[in-house]
């Protein structure tokens, strides 16, 4: 009888183990620094869903950006993360700034949330006025693993310039706007959201101007990388921006590791588009997820849990095998 009680305690023990693996207590989130559009879109995310029986708790982590959280996800530091779209088809696939570290694989996409817009920022005073001005300036990439940096490379790129044709500095989102309010740098790149609250933020304090990219460099980055669209900042977007200016963007894409429970990931989406959560009125800026957006764009097949809420609402998508470290596959929706 003491073997069997002890046979039944040892079961018991192993049962709750599996049933606590099979779900997660809490999600970590993989964001970008305090300042940038990521963080606060997560930490709104994380607030607004607290109370919610079938989410767990969700922990906003900060990280130095796209790069950074593919990286850290695939080696099972974070549960999910919040990605651009062409650093995820680098580091799916292996190529771009992956090609020597190789593949990240292990996660599948969730949801397109919405489009960042690459600007490129100068004081209004500068004598920088087109994007090849930038040349034997001191300019601000955007911090060292993030997708800023890819972005403002492949745009420089487009114009024939290359890092050794300037003095680099690769800085946060606050940290550049806080060098170029001192006159420590003459440019920064910036890939988020528009308004972004740094620039925002600098604009009350100083003047400033944001570059266009010019209708042949859309052209060669659209042409080039499939996940740049072209896209403009309208007139007043920011203090004293009194036209509207031409640019390119890529999507901000929520992803998550293949092992989440679908039925996890799929309340997570219910709470991204059932408009509860006014993410555009508290952060500022048009964040607002729309599930009619939410599978274009996207480089890498979905989640078992995204795919089932997109086809609850007849929206077909390619989904990752929780084992699959396959390629990457375009999603599409029905009609």
């Amino acid at each position: 009888m003491k073997r069997f009680t002890a046979l039944l305690a040892v079961f018991a023990v192993a049962l709750c183990c599996l049933t606590a693996c099979s779900q997660e207590s809490e999600l970590r989130l993989g964001t970008g620094n305090e300042k940038g559009m990521y963080y606060q879109f997560g930490t709104l995310l994380s607030e607004e869903a607290q109370g919610n029986a079938e989410i767990p708790a969700i922990s906003v982590e900060t990280t130095a950006g796209s790069s950074a959280n593919l990286r850290l996800l695939s080696q099972g530091f974070l549960d999910m993360a919040i990605v651009q779209a062409d650093t995820l088809n680098d580091a799916y696939n292996g190529t771009g700034f992956f090609s020597n570290s190789g593949k990240y694989t292990g996660y599948s996409a969730v949801a397109g949330l919405y489009t960042e817009v690459c600007q490129i920022v100068v004081p209004a005073d500068s004598d920088i006025k087109t994007i090849d001005d930038l040349a034997g300036k001191t300019v601000s990439l955007g911090e060292r693993e993030s997708g800023v940096l890819q972005n403002a490379l492949q745009v420089l790129d487009a114009y024939n310039l290359q890092e050794t044709d300037f003095t680099a500095e690769y800085l946060s989102f606050s940290e550049s706007a806080t060098a170029l309010e001192e006159g420590r740098i003459d440019a920064a790149f910036v890939t988020a959201a528009a308004p972004t609250p740094a620039v925002a933020n600098l604009a009350d304090k100083m003047g400033i101007r944001v570059l266009a990219i010019d209708p042949f460099a859309v052209n060669v980055l659209t042409k080039r990388h499939s996940y740049y669209v072209a896209c403009t900042i309208p007139a007043n977007t920011y203090e004293g921006q009194t036209t509207a200016v031409d640019t390119v963007g890529v999507r901000a894409v929520l992803v998550a590791r293949n092992d989440i429970p679908a039925a996890q990931i799929e309340s997570v989406m219910k709470v991204l588009f059932d408009g509860t959560i006014p993410f555009a009125e508290k952060l500022n800026s048009p964040m607002q997820p729309q599930i009619d957006e939410a599978t274009s764009g996207i480089p890498i097949a979905f989640h078992q849990g995204a795919a089932n809420f997109y086809g609850d609402n007849n929206i077909t998508v390619s989904v990752m095998d929780e084992e699959d470290e396959g390629s990457a596959v375009s999603a599409s929706q029905d009609d």
